[in-house]
């Protein structure tokens, strides 16, 4: 049923984050609320509602439900990385990106339906954000190496805080 006092507040949040010139970094949710605020849609649960999609969400196994995800070449995702191609990641979500918000990019996709992994702001704000969560990596179970990432965004707000 959705909180709607959480998201007008979230989205008022990143606006005003954009606003002061700080970098806004999505996950999960965090993409999706990002997709919404400007102007796209979202898949209520994608089980549902994208006939043939893989199962995004397995609530037993949680944060140890993986999937693949593919890097688009020439991203400021795969620069980040420092890799593009084909990766493990973890899968918690059950709704998704259908349209894509105006002045967004795909960064990344599931290969096996599609369905919409990473974006990034086109314009001169400094927003991304993935469907997946960095946090949760793990290196032993052969996921995807998350750190650089998250180490671009510590930079990029680093950059923002020096700026006048």
């Amino acid at each position: 049923r959705g909180d709607r006092v959480r998201d007008e507040y979230e989205i008022e949040l990143v606006r005003a984050f954009v606003e002061a010139g700080k970098p806004v970094f999505g996950i999960c949710r965090g993409l999706q609320l990002i997709n919404v605020a400007w102007g796209g849609t979202l898949y209520q649960d994608i089980s549902l509602q994208k006939p043939g999609s893989r199962v995004h969400r397995n609530a037993q196994a949680y944060d140890l439900h993986f999937h693949e995800v593919d890097i688009l070449p020439d991203t400021g995702l795969a620069r980040a990385l420092g890799t593009r191609g084909r990766h493990t990641i973890n899968s918690v979500h059950h709704q998704g990106i259908k349209d894509l918000a105006p002045g967004f990019a795909v960064e990344a996709v599931c290969p096996e339906d599609g369905v919409i992994e990473a974006i990034r702001h086109t314009g001169e704000a400094w927003v991304q954000a993935v469907q997946w969560h960095p946090e949760f990596h793990r290196p032993e179970l052969g996921t995807l190496d998350d750190m650089p990432l998250l180490h671009h965004f510590l930079a990029a707000a680093r950059a923002a805080r020096r700026t006048p």
